[in-house]
């Protein structure tokens, strides 16, 4: 894959690899479980033993990690046909995050024996489990460039964009962020206080670059931002 492709290209090539993973296990036997979650229900814990590959089939779902008592960092957000879980397959491996349901969710689990045993019957289990995992690193590549520069507003200018190709739904007023988000979510995001970010997206706000209606953010002006940003 080139190094280029859009983001939201990326998404739509790990949605169709991830159906065809569950379509390849499904016909050749190989069993997973499906489970639903509610907001603030817990799919595992850090430091938990990971033995299994998950993939959201439905809602969103947050990865975290605390820090300082009672903060929290926010290392992903993930939307239907996102993998997740720390999945070693020599060893044992520990959960490096919490995951937790933000909305209703649906949840596939592949128990790591099973992923195991397909790929023993089928090499091309093999291939799709590493496109997705590269397709992941490529996530977490991208959210790691928000968190470079020092300055507030410009990990939020890095940060909204993202959001906007991954949760966004685009109308004549922009694209709007169908996720509602606190200030307290957006600074777990970016590193920083709530009290910053405030002061950020109200100044976002009056330069009329977004806006802000129920929780949910409209990014209005995306040359603005990507000028704040300096990309």
């Amino acid at each position: 894959m080139h190094p280029d492709l859009p983001l939201s290209e990326y998404t739509a090539v790990q949605e169709h690899e991830c159906r065809e993973l569950l379509r390849m296990l499904h016909d050749m036997g190989i069993a997973t479980a499906d489970r639903i979650y509610r907001p603030g229900d817990a799919v595992y814990r850090e430091g938990e033993y990971g033995d299994a590959l998950y993939v959201v089939v439905e809602g969103v779902l947050k990865l975290f990690r605390p820090y300082s008592a009672s903060k929290e960092a926010t290392l992903r957000l993930l939307k239907p046909w996102d993998i997740f879980g720390h999945l070693a397959f020599a060893g044992e491996a520990r959960q490096r995050a919490y995951a937790e349901a933000v909305t209703e969710c649906k949840v596939t689990k592949v128990p790591k024996v099973f992923v195991e045993r397909a790929i023993r019957q089928e090499p091309r289990v093999a291939f799709k489990v590493m496109t997705l995992l590269e397709l992941r690193l490529v996530q977490y590549e991208e959210l790691v460039k928000c968190l470079l520069p020092r300055e507030t507003e410009v990990r939020l200018a890095n940060l909204l964009p993202l959001l906007a190709q991954k949760f966004g739904e685009r109308s004549d007023a922009g694209v709007k962020i169908d996720l509602r988000l606190t200030h307290q979510d957006l600074a777990a995001m970016v590193a920083s206080t709530r009290e910053s970010v405030t002061k950020v997206l109200n100044e976002l706000r009056s330069r009329g670059i977004i806006e802000v209606e129920a929780g949910r953010i409209t990014l209005k002006d995306s040359l603005a931002l990507a000028q704040l940003s300096g990309l």
